[in-house]
């Protein structure tokens, strides 16, 4: 009885390496994506929801950096730099810098896309009319909210450039408020990102899932219930002969096992057709030894086309030795009849 245990055993923790090879490097990956996804973009959302602080709080502070603030725009001085891009061969404009002058930040950079680019422009016409006494009340100003960001390289030189136009203090580092904007998207862009995470994260956490389970154990018994006339001292003298073709497929004399997504288990003498199949799969391909059963079933194991041919030898050599008086059902059949699949290399080639 010791003994049977431990053969048990053996078949099943097997069946479990295989779950884990096939399952944790994928699995693993797609849930630190998820995760990285969440975690990244999270963290900006967490000051979205939090609400944004006022401009004025944190500019030329050492908090500046990275933040989400709100902001009323009331004086637009200039416009000192423009940004473009190109799609599909067309140049249009994307971004616009402007200067605004706040009574108590003083100058500060302001990025808007080009849709609100006549707003902007309104606003700096209403200005200059007040300042040159055309207009008798303040401009009509905009309220903002966006993420500020650090002004570098030309777009630095031409706003201290424009600032020492108009006689204004500048700062040796300057931040730019990108309006509309949460770190690098808009806030329902990010939304969607986090969501899109969400559902990464959970997509690995499926396909590790089952490593977590008895997926292992419970293949051996579904096999062993559906085949009446096997026992499992049948299977366990059988696995202590397997070779072992890949770590997620063994051949034993009367039994396959393998991890087709599950564990599965098939009788040798019912096999009608073994092959070598490469499937395009999205992008990439997929290669694998393919089992059909005699009631036309398919079972696909990933391996190269070295182990395939290895699989494939073996079954044909192991053919004439299979013993009727098994008590097994049926006759291995590998087909050499001229049956052809496009991508596929028969066992009876």
């Amino acid at each position: 009885m010791e003994h049977e245990t431990t053969d048990r055993r053996t078949v099943e923790t097997e069946f479990r390496k295989g779950m884990l090879r096939s399952r944790v490097p994928i699995g693993l990956i797609i849930t630190a994506f998820g995760i990285g996804m969440i975690v990244l973009i999270g963290s900006y959302l967490m000051k979205y929801f939090r609400g944004a602080i006022p401009l004025r709080e944190v500019y030329r502070t050492e908090q500046a950096g990275e933040e989400y603030v709100s902001f009323d725009i009331d004086y637009v001085l200039d416009v000192f730099m423009e940004s473009y891009r190109t799609r599909y061969g067309v140049r249009s404009k994307s971004s616009v810098y402007y200067l605004v002058l706040d009574e108590e930040a003083g100058p500060v950079p302001v990025r808007v896309s080009a849709k609100m680019e006549a707003e902007m422009d309104r606003i700096m016409d209403e200005t200059w009319d007040y300042l040159s006494g055309v207009r008798p009340v303040p401009p009509i100003g905009m309220h903002v909210e966006g993420t500020l960001k650090k002004l570098k390289d030309d777009g630095k030189t031409y706003f201290d450039r424009t600032v020492s136009s108009f006689n204004l203090p500048s700062e040796n580092e300057s931040y730019y408020l990108w309006a509309g904007i949460l770190d690098n998207q808009s806030p329902s862009s990010a939304m969607g990102t986090t969501g899109l995470g969400a559902v990464i994260l959970c997509l690995g956490l499926f396909i590790l899932a089952p490593i977590l389970g008895k997926d292992h154990i419970k293949a051996v018994q579904v096999f062993l219930d559906s085949h009446k006339n096997i026992t499992r001292q049948m299977v366990d003298e059988d696995f202590q002969k397997v070779r072992k073709i890949s770590g997620t497929f063994w051949l034993g004399e009367d039994f396959s096992y393998g991890i087709t997504g599950k564990p599965v288990i098939l009788v040798n003498q019912e096999l009608k057709k073994v092959c070598f199949r490469v499937q395009r799969v999205g992008r990439g391909t997929s290669e694998e030894l393919v089992c059909t059963t005699a009631d036309g079933n398919e079972y696909g194991f990933t391996m190269n086309k070295k182990k395939a041919d290895e699989a494939i030898a073996l079954y044909q050599a192991r053919y004439p030795a299979l013993k009727m008086s098994s008590g097994l059902k049926g006759r291995l059949m590998m087909m050499g009849d001229g049956d052809t699949e496009g991508g596929s290399q028969d066992a009876g080639e």
